[in-house]
């Protein structure tokens, strides 16, 4: 697991945007970890309203179809027989629809496009021929394991993909460390392992984790650092329990410790959305 550093930047009057194809990729990356019930940075509730999202439509497209096959009733046996047809069909592709594995597929596909688009804006950045070429072959590799339907697969595969998206976001001039999304990877790591019982490979992404996270709170200032306190501390309860070996707290304190990250980086977010309103 090679570490990929970030130097945390100055602030600067004129700090770039981010590409939203960009912020894309790694919102569906997130996505995907949601699907598959794994150590994802959106909380479990947005993840819970967005299926319910999804299962209030497919009601209301089933309700309708209903309504309908009720009002052709009058119009003989073999109407019904092919209503009952389509209903059967209508209910396979709403089961399918909900399979983990195939939610992961759709979105691994709209990770491709996405990336496509993606890499036409980094090159005009100056992104390395290696760093592109990384990502290409571990979107690939995603994609090939997927068909395995093993989860902890998928899941470590996802994870290696995430591992270039600290090197992709420190093409741009902001005034957010892309070390934060080392901080992501390394945590995640850490759960990933653990679950997986490679100990021995969660101690070195607990080890990279401090690492990572004592060069950006050494940085921080103000309210963030404020903020910082909490995600501090559940580090050290993460590492304790990872040294401990013991599976169900690592993905208690785990997830503990990504909802902290994802605090810090809104508060962040906000800042820097608050000194661009300034000026």
């Amino acid at each position: 697991m090679n570490k990929i550093t970030g130097k945390q930047p100055e602030k600067s009057e004129n700090s770039e945007a981010i590409p939203k194809q960009l912020e894309d990729v790694e919102a569906s990356i997130e996505k995907i970890f949601g699907v598959l019930k794994g150590p994802s940075l959106v909380s479990e509730e947005a993840n819970g309203q967005s299926e319910q999202t999804q299962t209030g439509e497919q009601n209301q497209a089933g309700s309708s179809q209903s309504q309908t096959n009720s009002q052709n009733q009058t119009e003989g046996g073999s109407q019904q027989k092919e209503q009952s047809s389509k209903s059967s069909s209508g209910q396979t592709n709403t089961n399918q629809a909900a399979d983990p594995f195939q939610q992961a597929a759709l979105e691994i596909n709209k990770l491709h496009y996405l990336w496509n688009e993606v890499m036409p804006e980094i090159n005009k950045k100056g992104a390395p021929k290696k760093l592109t070429e990384d990502f290409s072959n571990s979107l690939n590799n995603l994609t090939e394991s997927v068909t395995t339907k093993d989860k902890m697969k998928i899941m470590l595969a996802l994870n290696a993909l995430y591992a270039k998206i600290p090197d992709v976001y420190a093409l741009y001039k902001t005034n957010i460390s892309p070390e934060i999304k080392n901080i992501i990877y390394y945590s995640r790591s850490s759960i990933l392992f653990a679950e997986s019982k490679d100990w021995g490979k969660a101690s070195v992404a607990i080890k990279e984790l401090k690492s990572s996270w004592a060069m950006m709170n050494n940085a921080l200032e103000g309210k963030q650092r404020d903020d910082s306190s909490k995600l501090d501390l559940s580090i050290l309860e993460l590492e304790k329990v990872v040294q401990e070996q013991n599976t169900q707290l690592v993905q208690i304190k785990g997830k503990i410790t990504l909802a902290n990250i994802a605090a810090l980086q809104k508060s962040l977010q906000e800042a820097q959305q608050s000194e661009k309103q300034k000026k």
